[in-house]
C-alpha cells in the first residue's frame, strides 16, 4: 500500500434491491490514493459502502473494478445495486478508466452503439438494467467481439 495520503473522492446514494424486491438506501463513500513509482501510475481506488444491514469495503486499481468487488460480495446478502456500475448495457474505455479512474461508463444504445456522454458508476436511471457481475461481463465480451 502507498503512503501517499488518500483523497477524498466524495460520496454518493444509491439503492439496492434485496431479493423480494424491496429497495435499501446504501451510502457510497470513496477515496483514491494516485502516485508515480518507478516511472508507472499506481492507483488504490477505495470505495466504502454502508447500508442498514452493513458495510463492505474494497479497494482496487479503479472505481469500476472496485465496485465489482462489492457488488460480488453483496450477492452474499441477496443484495443488487441500481445504478449503472452494475447495469448491463455499459462500456468502459480505457481513456475513462484513465480520466475518471472507471467513475464513468458509456451506456450502450439497443443497437450497441455508444450514447456520448459518460455516465457516473453510481448513477440511476430508467434505463438501468442492473445484472450480476457475470452477466455484465459476458454482454460486455460478447459487445466488444461484435465491434
Amino acid at each position: 500500500m502507498s503512503r501517499v495520503p488518500e483523497r477524498d473522492f466524495g460520496e454518493h446514494q444509491i439503492l439496492l434491491r434485496d431479493s423480494n424486491g424491496h429497495l435499501v438506501s446504501a451510502t457510497v463513500k470513496l477515496g483514491c490514493r494516485d502516485w508515480n513509482e518507478d516511472g508507472r501510475r499506481r492507483t488504490e481506488c477505495r470505495i466504502n459502502l454502508q447500508w442498514s444491514g452493513g458495510e463492505i469495503e474494497e479497494t482496487d486499481w479503479h472505481f469500476f473494478e472496485s465496485f465489482k468487488r462489492i457488488r460480488e460480495k453483496l450477492t452474499l446478502y441477496h443484495l443488487l445495486p441500481i445504478c449503472y456500475g452494475a447495469s448491463k448495457r455499459i462500456a468502459l474505455s480505457r481513456m475513462s478508466i484513465d480520466m475518471t479512474l472507471g467513475l464513468d461508463v458509456y451506456k450502450l444504445d439497443k443497437d450497441g452503439q455508444l450514447c456520448h456522454p459518460t455516465v457516473c458508476i453510481f448513477d440511476s436511471d430508467d434505463e438501468v438494467e442492473p445484472v450480476s457481475v457475470e452477466s455484465q461481463e459476458r454482454f460486455q465480451a460478447a459487445w466488444r467481439e461484435s465491434c
